[in-house]
């Protein structure tokens, strides 16, 4: 049995993760919201997040950490592709970076190897000056290019469904506030897990619906305070079932 662990909006909040695992996905904005410039996140992640990374428990030499950039996460939207590889180099090659890619997380089965089909995708819709936010024409691009094959998707971005992207905490509560788009994208590519983050006061329930088990992962709250526990459930690699 494998252990799966999802967050998303840490926001330099560093979870104390102590149990071991087997995966753990990360939805976005990853870096601290005191300072946006791309200096400061550049050396912020090369320093106190690869050291965090390194540090948590990985269960085996398969254990990966998938981390998808969110829209205040500006240095990783204009980071080449060689920073990128140097990031993960940093990480021990422990993590793997997303920017709307695939990735085949390999692990051991008892007749040799399978994998799950991990698609990660940091696209928004616009609201602001903020990273990787497109027009709706693009985002319908994008999505689309999501195959129907992928297991296990994770976006920063909530869709307008079972409450992931509503609002409601705060002064500016809305119901029904998540991307539509996505959505419909969702209902076609019908992966068995779905994780998501960017509202803050999104849906936290983790449970199926329509074949697919969702739920939104942001750590902290509309107050930009650590409110929320990081999701932990078991996989079983041998059936590819979710046991929670």
């Amino acid at each position: 049995m494998m252990k799966f662990l999802a967050t998303s909006d840490i926001h330099g909040y560093l979870p104390n993760i102590t149990e071991e695992f087997d995966l753990l996905m990360i939805c976005g904005d990853i870096c601290p919201a005191i300072d946006h410039s791309v200096y400061y996140q550049e050396n912020w992640i090369k320093t106190i997040f690869t050291q965090w990374i390194n540090s948590l428990p990985y269960k085996t030499a398969w254990s990966k950490v998938i981390l998808v950039p969110g829209n205040h996460d500006f240095w990783l939207e204009r980071m080449t592709e060689a920073q990128k590889l140097e990031i993960e180099m940093l990480c021990s090659h422990r993590m793997k970076i997303l920017r709307h890619d695939v990735y085949e997380f390999e692990y051991p089965v008892s007749d040799g190897l399978d994998s799950l089909k991990i698609f990660g995708t940091p696209y928004c819709s616009i609201f602001g000056n903020w990273a990787f936010m497109v027009n709706d024409n693009t985002l319908e691009k994008k999505f689309g290019q999501i195959d129907e094959d992928v297991e296990i998707l994770l976006t920063h971005d909530s869709p307008n469904v079972y409450g992931l992207g509503d609002v409601t905490e705060g002064p500016f509560k809305q119901v029904g506030s998540g991307n539509k788009i996505l959505a419909k994208h969702i209902e076609r590519i019908k992966p068995y897990i779905l994780h998501t983050g960017h509202f803050h006061s999104g849906n936290k329930k983790f449970e199926e619906r329509n074949g697919t088990w969702m739920a939104n992962v942001c750590y902290i709250n509309e107050d930009y305070v650590p409110s929320n526990d990081v999701l932990s459930h078991n996989f079983d690699e041998e059936t590819k079932k979710v046991v929670y």
